[in-house]
C-alpha cells in the first residue's frame, strides 16, 4: 500500500467573476495547500473476477458524515483511473484517515481525490500502465473544481472553473484555521446575487504581492486582498454561519478572520508560528475546531516507491 498525505487547501482570495452557460461559475482564486491533512492509502490487486473494483474504507476523527461508496470523491478518482487504464480484473483498495473537517471549505474530499490520483497513477506506472499527465489533469477537472489545484499542490492562481492553474512562488505563510460551521458549496453559489459576480482584480493583486520580496511575513499582506466573495451568499444560505463567524471574530478582536471558499472555515494570517498557535487556541476556547497551519509552498514532487 502506498500512503500519502492529502493536504487541505485555503482560498486566500476568491472572486466569482461570471456565471457560465453550463451553470458553473468562473472564478479567480489564490489557493494554497496547508499542512492540515488526511492520510490516504492506495493499493492495487488483480483478480480473475473482482466483486468490487473499488473498495473504500475510512476512519478518523472526521470520518462521520463523509460519503461512502461510489459517491465519495476518492472512490470516483480511483474509478476514473481504472477507466483510463482499462485493466480488467483490477481492484483499487482506498483507505482514508479523515483529519480534515467536512463541509468546511478546506477541500478535504478534493484533496483525498487528488491523493488517490497521484498514488494510483504511481502504482499503475509501476505496473507498466503510465497515465499521461494531460489525462490525469482532465480527470481531476472532471472530479471537481478544487481537485486540479490540490493535485498541483503548493500555491496557485486558479481561474476558469478552477482548472486553469498558474503556479505561484510564495514564501511560507503562517495562519490559524478555524471551522465556524458547516457550509454547502452548491447552496452558496445558488445564493449569489448578480452584483456579487464581478472581477475586482484583488486576486491578481494578491498573487503579485505574494511573489514580491516586499512581503517578508504573512501579516504584511493587505487584508483587503484576502477573503471570499462567497461569504455573503454562504451566510444567506446558512444563517448560522454568520452568527458563528461573528463569534469567532469577537474571540480575537484585533485579528482579521477571512472565510475560505464557500466556508465554513475561516483563516487568520500570522507573523509567526507562535502567533498562529495563539490565534488557534483562542478560537478553540470560543468553541471552534481550530489549529495552527503553515502553507506547503512547493509543488508535490515524485512519490516514494510503493511498499511491496
Amino acid at each position: 500500500m502506498l500512503v500519502v498525505p492529502a493536504y487541505a487547501k485555503v482560498n486566500l482570495s476568491l472572486e466569482v467573476t461570471a456565471r457560465r452557460p453550463d451553470g458553473w461559475h468562473d472564478i479567480a482564486s489564490v489557493v494554497c495547500t496547508v499542512d492540515w491533512h488526511d492520510l490516504v492509502g492506495v493499493s492495487i490487486r488483480c483478480a480473475a473476477a473482482p466483486r468490487q473494483p473499488i473498495r473504500l474504507r475510512q476512519c478518523g476523527p472526521f470520518a462521520e458524515g463523509v460519503p461512502e461508496g461510489p459517491d465519495n470523491l476518492a472512490a470516483r478518482a480511483a474509478q476514473g483511473l481504472l477507466d483510463i487504464a482499462t485493466l480488467p480484473g483490477t481492484t483499487f483498495d482506498v483507505w482514508l484517515v479523515k483529519h480534515i473537517p467536512a463541509a468546511a471549505g478546506l477541500g478535504g474530499g478534493s484533496s483525498d481525490a487528488a491523493a488517490v490520483l497521484r498514488a494510483g497513477a504511481t502504482l499503475l506506472a509501476q505496473r507498466g500502465h503510465a497515465i499521461p499527465p494531460h489525462q490525469l489533469a482532465r480527470l481531476a477537472a472532471e472530479l471537481g473544481s478544487d481537485v486540479p489545484a490540490v493535485l498541483a499542490g503548493g500555491a496557485v492562481l486558479a481561474t476558469g472553473r478552477g482548472e486553469q492553474l498558474a503556479p505561484l512562488d510564495t514564501p511560507p505563510l503562517h495562519l490559524a484555521v478555524a471551522v465556524a460551521g458547516p457550509s454547502a458549496t452548491v447552496a452558496a453559489y445558488a445564493a449569489l446575487h448578480d452584483d456579487e459576480r464581478n472581477a475586482t482584480g484583488r486576486t491578481a493583486a494578491l498573487a503579485a504581492a505574494l511573489q514580491s520580496a516586499a512581503i517578508p511575513t504573512s501579516d504584511k499582506l493587505d487584508p483587503a486582498l484576502l477573503g471570499s466573495a462567497l461569504e455573503p451568499a454562504a451566510c444567506r444560505a446558512g444563517p448560522g454561519l454568520a452568527d458563528n463567524l461573528a463569534r469567532l471574530r469577537a474571540s480575537t478582536p484585533a485579528t482579521r478572520w477571512h472565510l475560505t471558499g464557500s466556508g465554513g472555515a475561516a483563516f487568520a494570517l500570522a507573523a509567526t508560528a507562535a502567533q498562529a498557535h495563539t490565534l488557534a487556541a483562542a478560537a478553540r476556547a470560543a468553541g471552534f475546531p481550530a489549529r495552527a497551519c503553515r502553507t506547503v509552498p512547493t509543488r508535490l514532487g515524485p512519490l516514494p516507491p510503493a511498499a511491496p
